[in-house]
């Protein structure tokens, strides 16, 4: 794997966990704004928000993405002959 392929590869993972922090944080005022109504995101039959099915989303496959180009990356042993 080219160190350019790796690069893109680590900043496509950096991206998705920026996006789950952001959807993260909008889930959050998204549920404050819902306890306002005396309802809990979740609780009792209420659907969670796309939100935080998004965050969850982004970080687990942020966190893969991360984990296999880092992984792609180490180069294989050569032989010493």
């Amino acid at each position: 794997m080219t160190q350019l392929k790796s690069d893109l590869i680590t900043a496509a993972g950096a991206a998705m966990l920026v996006g789950a922090a952001v959807s993260a944080e909008m889930a959050w005022l998204a549920a404050r704004g819902v306890a306002q109504l005396g309802v809990i995101c979740g609780a009792a039959g209420q659907p969670h928000c796309p939100w935080m099915i998004g965050s969850a989303a982004l970080l687990a496959s942020g966190t893969a993405t991360l984990i296999a180009g880092r992984r792609r990356m180490k180069h294989a042993p050569a032989s010493s002959r």
